[in-house]
């Protein structure tokens, strides 16, 4: 029973050193730690984020199904000379800096399908739009670069 304690209490000190080290490397390397703090963090809005996102990414596939609905707003996000790539048929081109000032001229109540070169800004725009009481809201996932990957038709 004796070395019983012994040992517990040798192993309690080992674990409270070990814990030491480790604050103690921690306080050290603050950049370090400071980036591993934000890299888990970041981590964690990517995974739950999505759960919690009130519109919907579509793919080419998903996008070309929305466009049965003839009211469908179809919203390009670039500039105007990234356009001269093509751009979508039918589209709305308000880029992303205008959005906000011209969000007011949007049906809150017609779907949109936003998109942008590569579906980061799109997402983007999408989120605003969610969260301005727009009902049913769409990001092109890979955005302009995905279309014309998919081979699908453009206008110039």
């Amino acid at each position: 029973l004796h070395l019983s304690i012994r040992r517990q209490r040798q192993m309690c000190i080992r674990d409270r050193s070990i814990t030491m080290e480790f604050i103690q490397f921690l306080q050290g390397e603050l950049l370090l730690t400071g980036t591993l703090f934000a890299l888990i963090i970041l981590l964690i809005v990517n995974i739950y984020g999505e759960k919690f996102r009130k519109y919907e990414v579509v793919d080419t596939n998903g996008a070309v199904s929305l466009m049965d609905d003839e009211e469908l707003i179809i919203l390009d996000v670039r500039e105007e000379k990234e356009r001269s790539v093509g751009f979508i048929s039918n589209d709305l081109n308000i880029p992303m800096g205008q959005v906000k000032g011209k969000i007011d001229s949007l049906e809150k109540s017609k779907n949109i399908l936003v998109y942008c070169k590569s579906g980061t800004r799109s997402d983007r725009i999408a989120d605003l739009l969610s969260k301005s009481d727009f009902q049913k809201v769409y990001s092109l996932k890979g955005g302009f670069n995905s279309w014309l990957k998919a081979e699908l038709p453009i206008d110039k």
